[in-house]
């Protein structure tokens, strides 16, 4: 590779001498490869660590559409050249005109060497931070790319849904619906935006896929949706007038909707309405999910359930229903559960005839002895002295 060198004098504007300096300098540090800035037909303007010989029409033409590769995903991808190189690229633009683009590039055998298991350059990562610097140094439009992202990942989510489609055996537009839609009341009631986003736009791509001109089919669709989306809401602590006027504005903009184009915006507008909901009244929603807790935990004492079980009931990962839990109840969940045993097992002794190693299985209790030395040290006394005092009492 040679040094840095200016092969003829730049045509981009936004990007003088020292700009790129900087750029290759801070890239560098981390990056073993070498990088170029260049027109929009590939000719290259300046360069660092680049390699001799390559300005031909073909390799020219390479760089353009490695350029152009950046554009169309909004993100660099990386291209394998029959030379033995891989290069990946940023274009530089003024509002929407790509004025030319910065690539970057690298050895085969630096990113494979031989003899090392795991590749020591992370693409990806180089990739990322090649576009986050360009970005900063403003010689692109980020809003742009964003949004060629955002439309890349959603053609390959459409395309995945599409593929599973083919490949399984289900029949009718209800079966998809009805497969996606407790996915997507799980998310809303976590308050997972991105994911909740995601399952909308499986469920729309497969309703539209298997509706196809049946529009009334699809609305009916959205208006079933959207009114179990609006009680989910209200399950989870949202103000209740607040979601009824929320489902009565949905309903009314849907009523408008004359195209499939609409409904995604539409959709979409729903569940942000309704997450913002749910995010004003977290006090509420965390109490109701404490009380579906405790709920599950009464209705669950003689199973062997544990911290785990309960916080997947609720829809919680485990480490914030903990949090979550000891914030609301005031001890950790393991005392409480132990405590709702031991109570459940006091009303057994009084109430029935049952044996105590019984009441103790009955009690969600695994070992008899355990349950003596836990019903005596919350209870104050033997559960055998626990019955007759209270046989005496009763007497």
């Amino acid at each position: 590779m040679n040094s840095l060198e200016q092969l003829s004098q730049p045509n981009i504007s936004e990007l003088d001498r020292s700009i790129f300096r900087r750029i290759a300098q801070n890239y560098l540090l981390n990056w073993p490869v070498g990088i170029c800035v260049v027109q929009p037909d590939g000719q290259r303007l300046m360069a660092k660590n680049w390699w001799a010989g390559r300005d031909s029409v073909t390799h020219r033409d390479l760089l353009a559409f490695n350029v152009q590769e950046g554009l169309r995903f909004g993100e660099p991808t990386v291209t394998y050249c029959p030379d033995k190189r891989l290069y990946w690229a940023v274009p530089i633009m003024q509002n929407s005109k790509v004025l030319g683009g910065i690539v970057a590039g690298t050895e085969e055998e630096a990113l494979f060497p031989s003899g090392m298991d795991q590749p020591p350059l992370d693409l990806r990562k180089a990739c990322c931070e090649l576009r986050l610097m360009i970005e900063r140094e403003n010689l692109t439009n980020s809003a742009v790319l964003e949004k060629h992202r955002i439309d890349t990942e959603r053609e390959r989510e459409r395309a995945e849904v599409l593929h599973l489609l083919k490949l399984e055996d289900l029949s009718g537009v209800r079966q998809l619906y009805l497969r996606e839609e407790p996915r997507l009341l799980s998310t809303i009631r976590q308050g997972d935006r991105s994911e909740s986003r995601l399952i909308i736009n499986r469920i729309l791509t497969m309703i539209l896929h298997h509706a196809g001109d049946r529009f009334e089919l699809v609305k009916s669709f959205m208006m079933e949706l959207v009114a179990t989306i609006c009680r989910t809401a209200v399950e989870a602590g949202a103000d209740p007038e607040e979601m009824l006027g929320n489902n009565f504005q949905s309903m009314t903009a849907l009523a408008s909707i004359r195209s499939m184009e609409q409904l995604a915006p539409w959709l979409h507008a729903v569940l942000e309405r309704t997450m913002d909901a749910i995010a004003a009244h977290p006090d509420n929603t965390s109490s109701m999910i404490i009380t579906s807790a405790i709920t599950f935990m009464q209705q669950h004492l003689h199973e062997p359930i544990g911290r785990d079980d309960v916080a997947m009931a609720v829809d919680l990962s485990p480490s914030h229903f903990s949090r979550l839990f000891k914030h609301h109840v005031g001890q950790g969940f393991n005392q409480t559960l132990v405590r709702m045993r031991v109570d459940h097992a006091a009303e057994l002794l009084i109430k029935t005839r049952m044996s105590i190693g019984q009441i103790a299985h009955a009690s969600g209790f695994k070992e008899q002895g355990y349950f003596a030395k836990s019903f005596h040290r919350l209870m104050g006394q033997s559960p055998r002295s626990y019955r007759q005092h209270q046989a005496n009492c009763m007497a």
